[in-house]
């Protein structure tokens, strides 16, 4: 669907903010650490909601 907004939950944003200010201060540990957070959030997401199948076309 075009123009569908994402929400992030509260961790997920947590998460991103903490990567980012790794980033800044330039400390790698903090920024890996958030970065496997914000994959572990991203993963439990996908499987909590499976996308939705194609439709199959009918040939005639």
């Amino acid at each position: 669907m075009a123009g569908r907004r994402k929400v992030l939950s509260p961790d997920h944003i947590r998460a991103l903010i903490k990567e980012a200010i790794g980033i800044i201060e330039g400390n790698h540990a903090i920024q890996v650490e958030a970065a496997a957070e914000i994959a572990a959030i991203e993963a439990a997401h996908d499987t909590s909601n499976p996308k939705p199948r194609p439709k199959r076309t009918t040939r005639r």
